[in-house]
């Protein structure tokens, strides 16, 4: 299990082992809200809405005074940079983070005893906690049915083990709801076009070798970033007849390309409240 809150700047603050350990929190709540006319017995829903989610935690900090004092100005400078720079960190529960913001807190200390507690406020603008699903789909390289590569086994099978088909692949990804993305796709390249789950993913550019562009449902932006740390805005270069910011649904992913450029896939899966873990999970 891992508790932790991470900044803007990848700074890290451990929150489940001392000296510093988050005592009193409840990330397993949440609450929808709703928009709807009211019937004579209860009422029509139209749609289903969040608000940003407060956390209440109690952080106890262990040690020294001198110690202490250390990890109490600690937490303030690393959560207070996000603050500053309007860019949230993240809170950590176990493979799931949510982006959050440290926006109070109140230090009780203790005299005669090696401890202090603070207790903090995170607000997390947007209520969803995420674990991110990566795969990279490398270009292909086959001549023929196979590939000698894949046949040099010092022992027979009933089948052989041949090179996957080019350009095409199944994910699995175990998850409830679709999912937006960050698709990102390696030159060399022309008019890249990937489907996924029969949806076509299009844009009209050309990448050269150490170029790449990144298409981003969450942000619905298409960006190219050229080899010499140039950027180059394309979402006008995308193909308009159907969307290239379609979320994915999950399970049994079809991935379908002409195996001739690579490209990294994640999946934001967003969840109310962290999965709680079982033995089998």
């Amino acid at each position: 299990m891992t508790v932790k809150y991470i900044n803007s700047r990848n700074m890290e603050i451990d929150l489940l082992s001392f000296p510093t350990r988050v005592k009193d929190v409840n990330f397993h709540q949440y609450t929808w809200g709703y928009d709807g006319s009211d019937q004579q017995y209860g009422a029509n829903i139209t749609k289903f809405t969040k608000d940003p989610i407060q956390y209440e935690a109690t952080v106890i900090f262990r040690g020294t005074v001198d110690r202490r004092k250390e990890k109490l100005n600690n937490f303030t400078e690393t959560t207070e940079v996000d603050i500053i720079n309007r860019t949230p960190g993240k809170l950590i529960c176990g493979d799931y983070y949510i982006q959050a913001y440290a926006i109070s807190s109140s230090t009780a200390p203790y005299d005669g005893a090696d401890w202090t507690q603070k207790d903090v406020t995170f607000l997390c603008p947007y209520p969803f906690w995420i674990r991110e699903e990566k795969r990279s789909f490398t270009p292909l390289k086959i001549t023929g049915d196979t590939d000698d590569n894949f046949l040099d086994y010092e022992y027979d099978y009933l089948y052989d083990y041949t090179a996957p088909t080019a350009g095409n692949a199944i994910w699995m990804v175990d998850h409830y709801a679709p999912c937006e993305f960050l698709m990102t796709i390696f030159g060399e390249a022309s008019e890249p076009r990937i489907f996924v789950n029969g949806h076509p993913y299009q844009i009209y550019t050309t990448l050269m070798p150490n170029e790449y562009l990144q298409i981003d449902s969450r942000k619905n932006t298409v960006m190219k970033f050229m080899a010499n740390g140039t950027r180059q805005d394309l979402y006008d270069m995308r193909a308009k007849l159907q969307t290239v910011f379609e979320p994915i649904t999950p399970g049994n992913i079809a991935v379908n390309w002409p195996g001739s450029f690579g490209f990294d896939l994640t999946l934001f899966c967003e969840r109310s409240e962290p999965r709680w873990k079982t033995q089998n999970s």
